[in-house]
């Protein structure tokens, strides 16, 4: 019996102890949560450095007697007890800010929490349903055929079968994962964007879903698609227009001058992904934290940049831009919140005690009180009357903290530490007692006071905040999708231009007419020669197609095609097809129907054929006008006759309902359909030497091609034979026929492509020519240009030369001087005529004007070599023309006066008198000297000789011989040929480019009087003004010289073309 009670009681006090969780089962337990929330107090892990990047000066804290807690460190050890831990740094680090956890919930919790949380609550019913006892087993009864029948009926999604068998999915797929950018535009694409609430006019186009519904939306899609190719561009493509990169560009956020031109809409990187952040605030009332916060301002910002670029669009003049402004549009930027919260957080995500002063204030006072604990702590440990008690036996820290956040130290059990302060726990020896010392109390008080009227007030600044974001919240997701939809914009077509595809026009007539369209998935896969098809249905007036061929000819990658592109078209994506001399056409189609694969299930005797009944009956209760149906082997599964009859029979329904289909077969009556019925087309899959092309071939019928097919797959040629004696003779003529003709075809197909190779061929060799061409004339044009320039620069070589001569003049006007300046005068302008001849473009006009005087010259017959007759014949008023050589050769002329054997005719407005020998008639044929030609033959001596001969005229004047005779000479000679032809020079020129009017007006001055000083005749002065803005510059010079024309000036025009044209003005002066 004592050894039974001696038991029983030890197991009764291990209960009691602490073996009571041992003992209750673990899915039964409080959470940890809860019991670290009621018996424990939690130490947040300090920083392991400082602000400033170095380590944090822990021997302040060792000097102090301070044990730095680390997480997760378990209270009752190391010398611990349950209710003492070590001095946990991010409560009492003088230097570190106080930090305070986010509130959990936006309604105010209890102190305590909600209760006890039970891990499993749902323990016992859960075992009991895994339970092996037949009790709990339920026992199910097997249902009715019929019922499983009408079940599966019911459970049919021809919409969702229709996706799947057109392989859309890995379309999406490709969409989303590799061409968008945002959170949003993905939701958009898997339909999981908000649809339940009253939207208005922005939130419908910002919430518009990825497939169209209407015609209009097919066509605005496809509208923006364009308009952000022509903002990557730069251009558009098809009409060749270009936007002037220069000319446009906005300002980010930050200040920044961005280029709109080659650049989409400014995301940022970011994922605009706002909608679980907001959803966790509305839907659970969670407080937002500093991440959630930060984001959110972040896609604010974004936000702002994209209404930015938005606005810029609008000022696009070379085109227009209509729907990717309204997107914009649909962006609701809340300037107020975005500086809210902008402003709310500081550097670190904290709040910011500039922008809210009172928790900047009380983090300051939790500081200062904690600073100023520590030092009294400090001081009073360093008393002797105090350290004469302490307890220093076990090395242990000479700081601690217990719950509560209150500071003790150790000290002697035996030294009447209750008058040192507040005794709060005792060791397990019972030696050592901690203390708070009475001198901390009251501040640690007042620190406690403070800490939580700091975590109310950051309390209430989180709620505040959330609360603001949830007012915006409709705004702000309606914002986010309207960026998603530009996102996907922007997605559509980089998938468009990943496979070549081009914009479709779009209409209700139920349409597809495309070129060489390829299948999409085939060009996902990155499948190598992907091989084309021409397509037309509902062209024509037909609105079937019967698609006819081989057995893995390819009739149904036509048959997904035709699904695919009709909703690519309903998406806004370009199509796989090549443009041409056609309108690519893809139009509105609502709902599209497929049924392509088998349907079977053994549970309810559902077969291949009775699948396919149960999708025609679907087909034709949802098939109406813009209906797309696409159907592989209809018919098949049964009796081919009977077969046959149904999907007639269907192909009829369907039409009739004015809605398109196409359908794949082998059956030969439904082949011969559109012989028989005008609104169905044929086409075959192409089979060439016992292969398929996988090309589809509009208006023919497809041979099956089984026996080639099977001996392909190298079927025994037993069975090969045996299958062609079992042929009859009908068949066998019709295969033979058809292939003969498909050989004939691929024969002409073949002549064509090399008729259409050799004129491509022509026309790169022909704009190859072209292009030789117009190097060629650049390069001449080029060759001109250095020409002139080379003659310029010795022009001005030789003007120096004459001003140099001319400054001699004016220092000494002696007659001797005058003499031999004129002799340099001649010399330099010898030289000068003979470097322009020498010009190759000179010598070539020469040349032609030589072969012209040739050409002339053989037409003319000088009238004393013709018989008396003509001689006789010359009368007053005849037309003549000179052929004497000279500078009157061509010259037309009218007779005035015949003497003899001479004639006196009137020539440029002066009578010459001609012998008969160096006159004759106008040539029959009419062959005279151009103008140009003439004006060179009149001035070929003239002009190499005006200047020498003037200046040699007056220097023969030997009457003049005084000053004012030597300075009138010297001014003769300084002209030259100047009165005639001036040329601009940078010695005769004034640049008043950049000066304001006032400016240009002394410079203009002082040039009129240095030209004047040099006392040339006819002295011409160029001004340099340009064009200016609005041409102000140029008008009030023009003005002012019409004010001075009377006093200085002979006269002024516009500069000739080559000497600068408009933008200079030549100015005469007396």
């Amino acid at each position: 019996l004592i050894m039974n009670f001696s038991t029983t009681l030890f197991f009764a006090i291990l209960l009691f102890i602490g073996g009571v969780e041992a003992l209750i089962p673990a899915r039964l337990q409080p959470t940890g949560a809860f019991l670290q929330k009621q018996h424990t107090v939690q130490t947040p892990q300090y920083a392991a450095q400082s602000d400033d990047g170095d380590d944090n000066d822990s021997g302040s804290w060792q000097s102090l007697g301070v044990a730095v807690s680390e997480p997760n460190q378990k209270a009752g050890t190391d010398g611990y007890s349950v209710i003492r831990q070590p001095l946990s740094k991010s409560n009492w680090d003088p230097n570190a800010e106080p930090e305070n956890d986010v509130p959990l919930l936006l309604k105010e919790e209890n102190r305590f929490g909600s209760g006890i949380s039970w891990q499993d609550e749902d323990w016992l019913s859960t075992r009991s349903s895994k339970s092996k006892d037949p009790l709990f087993e339920v026992v199910k009864k097997p249902r009715p055929a019929k019922q499983i029948k009408e079940e599966e009926e019911a459970e049919l999604d021809l919409f969702k079968r229709t996706f799947d068998t057109l392989d859309y999915p890995r379309v999406l797929r490709s969409l989303s994962d590799e061409h968008t950018a945002t959170m949003p535009a993905r939701n958009i694409i898997a339909g999981r964007q908000p649809t339940n609430r009253n939207k208005d006019a922005f939130e419908k186009r910002a919430y518009q879903p990825f497939l169209s519904e209407s015609v209009e939306g097919s066509r605005e899609r496809y509208r923006a698609v364009q308009e952000m190719d022509w903002i990557l561009q730069g251009r558009d493509a098809q009409s060749g227009t270009v936007i002037m990169e220069q000319d446009y560009s906005y300002r980010n956020r930050k200040g920044y001058k961005e280029s709109l031109i080659g650049r989409g809409p400014p995301l940022g990187g970011n994922s605009f992904g706002l909608e679980p952040i907001l959803q966790a605030a509305s839907t659970g009332g969670i407080v937002l934290e500093s991440p959630e916060l930060v984001e959110i301002t972040r896609v604010l910002g974004q936000m702002q940049d994209v209404q930015s670029w938005g606005k810029a669009l609008t000022k696009v003049t070379e085109l227009e831009f209509v729907e990717l402004p309204k997107l914009v549009d649909c962006i609701n930027f809340n300037e107020t919140l975005f500086d809210l919260l902008y402003n709310a957080l500081d550097d670190k995500g904290r709040l910011s005690g500039s922008t809210f002063p009172t928790v900047g204030r009380l983090r300051a006072r939790v500081k200062a009180l904690r600073g100023s604990i520590l030092q009294t702590l400090e001081s009073l440990v360093q008393m002797p009357s105090v350290q004469s008690k302490l307890a220093l036996e076990s090395g242990g820290a000479l700081f601690s903290e217990i719950e509560g956040g209150r500071l003790v130290i150790p000290l002697q059990s035996d030294s009447k530490a209750s008058a040192v302060g507040i005794v709060h726990d005792t060791s397990r020896s019972g030696k050592t007692v901690y203390v708070e010392p009475t001198e901390v109390v009251g501040p640690t008080n007042e620190l406690r006071q403070a800490e939580g009227e700091l975590r109310s007030e950051e309390s209430r600044i989180w709620r505040y905040l959330t609360q603001n974001v949830l007012a915006n919240q409709r705004g702000l997701e309606t914002s986010v999708y309207a960026v998603g939809q530009l996102d996907l914009v922007r997605a559509r077509l980089q998938l468009g231009q990943s496979w070549k595809g081009l914009v479709p026009s779009v209409e209700e007539e139920g349409v597809i007419c495309l070129r060489n369209a390829r299948h999409p998935v085939l060009l996902l896969r990155q499948l190598d020669n992907v091989v084309g098809s021409d397509i037309d249905l509902g062209a024509n007036g037909n609105q079937g197609l019967v698609l006819t061929g081989p057995n893995s000819g390819g009739k149904t990658v036509i048959l997904k095609l035709l699904g695919l592109v009709a909703l690519l078209s309903r998406g806004g994506v370009p199509v796989p097809a090549a443009p041409g001399d056609y309108q690519p056409r893809v139009d509105f189609f609502d709902p599209i129907l497929a049924d392509i694969g088998d349907i079977q299930s053994t549970t309810s005797d559902l077969s291949t054929f009775s699948g396919h009944m149960l999708v025609c009956k679907q087909v034709l209760e949802n098939a109406g006008e813009n209906a797309l149906v696409l159907m592989d082997e209809l018919g098949s599964g049964t009796d081919p006759n009977q077969g046959v009859a149904i999907a007639q029979a269907l192909l009829e329904a369907i039409v009739e309902r004015n809605s398109r289909v196409a359908i794949t077969t082998h059956y030969g009556p439904l082949k011969n359909l559109a012989a028989a019925d005008e609104r169905f087309a044929v086409g075959g899959m192409q089979f060439v030497k016992g292969r398929p092309t996988y090309k589809l071939l509009p208006g023919t019928v497809g041979e099956s091609f089984a026996l080639a097919v099977a001996e392909r797959l190298q079927l025994p040629q037993s069975v090969l034979s045996r299958a062609n004696e079992l042929l009859d003779c009908d068949t066998q003529q019709m295969g033979e026929l058809i292939r003969e003709l498909e050989d004939q075809k691929v024969l002409i197909d073949e002549q064509v492509l090399e008729m259409e190779e050799k004129k491509r061929e022509m026309a790169r060799m022909e704009f190859e020519l072209k292009e030789r061409q117009m190097k060629l004339e650049k390069k001449q044009l080029n060759v001109r240009r250095e020409e002139a320039r080379k003659f310029a620069k010795k022009l001005e070589e030789k003007e120096q030369l004459l001003e140099g001569v001319l400054e001699k003049l004016k220092s000494d006007p002696s007659r001797k001087l005058v003499a031999k300046s004129w002799d340099d005068i001649k010399l330099v302008k010898r030289d000068a005529l003979n470097e322009a001849e020498n010009v190759p473009s000179v010598l070539k006009r020469k040349r032609a004007a030589a072969d012209a005087i040739e050409q002339a010259s053989a037409e003319m017959v000088p009238i004393s070599e013709l018989n008396d007759g003509a001689k006789s014949e010359l009368k007053e008023g005849d037309e003549l023309v000179i052929c004497k050589k000279g500078p009157l050769f061509g010259r037309d002329g009218t007779i005035i006066k015949v003497s003899g054997n001479r004639v006196e005719v009137r020539v440029n407005n002066m009578n010459v008198a001609f012998k008969l020998s160096e006159v004759a008639y106008p040539p029959k044929n009419g062959i005279r000297l151009s103008q140009q030609q003439q004006h060179t033959t009149t001035n070929k001596g003239r002009s190499r000789q005006k200047a020498a001969q003037r200046a040699l005229a007056q220097e023969n004047n030997k009457a003049r011989t005084n000053e004012w005779e030597a300075a009138r000479v010297s001014q003769a000679a300084g002209s030259g040929d100047s009165g005639k032809v001036s040329m601009r020079t940078n010695s005769n020129t004034v640049d008043v480019l950049g000066c304001n009017f006032f400016e240009a007006q002394e410079k203009i001055k002082d040039k009129f009087s240095m030209t004047l000083m040099k006392g040339r005749g006819n002295p011409v002065v160029y001004i340099l003004h340009g064009h200016g803005t609005g041409g102000i510059l140029k008008s009030k010079i023009r003005q002012w010289l019409r004010q001075e024309e009377k006093r200085l000036i002979k006269k002024w025009a516009p500069a000739d073309s080559t000497d600068g044209g408009d933008a200079l003005t030549r100015v005469e002066l007396k």
